[in-house]
């Protein structure tokens, strides 16, 4: 982040006009979030992402700790930005309340509605893939990497699988770089908790193996910044998804 007030007044000289406005005290929690604004809006700030401690903003913006303060309340009301109790504050998906409710009722109890949410997976996900073979740093991919030592580790239908597989897929989205791409999927998140609890049935252990090598897969098309191929096996693997939700759906009726 850059200093609030730090910089000197340019003086008029002549006709010309000094391009800046001194930044008065109560102008700088307005400063300040309107900062936090364009870290979110540029992707610097992303969605679940912490934000640093009030001390750490204070002393990196050279501002008061109330200043921050008052401008992280601000975000918060404008549901930038949620604060948890002895957490911290966290980015939140300026889409996630709009879509949380309405996608998790269609989705709970209606298995059927699944297949519907996967077809919205794919579209999105596929795009993803493709973007972040072109997109992706050396520490998208390292993340990425992470994750899957973790989903190595986890056992499905555990909560660790469940949150290291969200996390692969998060993980990919953020890879494009696109602001939008990483809200939309941050927004889809609540409903893809819903949909596991659909699908958790299907997720057995003995089927990790496939799982996590379609998850390497992707990774590996990422990683080679081949666009084609990562589209190819996201598809490839959200279809197994979904022949695996069929059988058993078919298994149990």
């Amino acid at each position: 982040m850059q200093r609030v007030g730090g910089a000197p007044k340019l003086k008029q000289s002549g006709n010309r006009r000094s391009l800046f406005s001194a930044v008065t005290p109560s102008k700088i929690p307005d400063a300040v979030y309107k900062q936090l604004v364009t870290l979110i809006t540029r992707g610097h700030l992303r969605p679940g992402q912490r934000l640093p401690s009030e001390r750490a903003m204070a002393e990196e913006l050279g501002v008061s700790r109330q200043s921050i303060r008052e401008a992280i309340s601000r975000a918060k009301t404008a549901g930038l930005i949620e604060v948890r109790q002895g957490e911290g504050s966290f980015i939140i998906s300026s889409l996630e309340g709009n879509l949380r409710q309405p996608l998790s009722i269609l989705l709970e109890g209606r298995a059927e509605k699944v297949f519907e949410f996967l077809e919205i997976r794919k579209l999105i996900e596929a795009w993803c893939a493709e973007r972040a073979s072109e997109a992706a740093t050396a520490a998208d991919l390292k993340k990425m990497q992470g994750i899957l030592k973790k989903m190595e580790k986890a056992k499905p239908p555990e909560p660790t699988w469940e949150r290291a597989d969200l996390d692969f897929h998060s993980s990919v989205a953020g890879a494009t770089h696109n602001v939008i791409a990483m809200h939309v999927m941050e927004g889809l998140k609540d409903s893809f908790h819903t949909y596991f609890r659909v699908k958790k049935f299907t997720t057995r252990p003995e089927r990790k193996d496939v799982l996590l090598k379609q998850h390497r897969a992707i990774f590996e098309a990422i990683r080679q910044k081949d666009p084609k191929e990562a589209r190819e096996k996201i598809i490839e693997h959200l279809d197994y998804v979904e022949q695996m939700i069929t059988e058993d759906l078919l298994r149990r009726r």
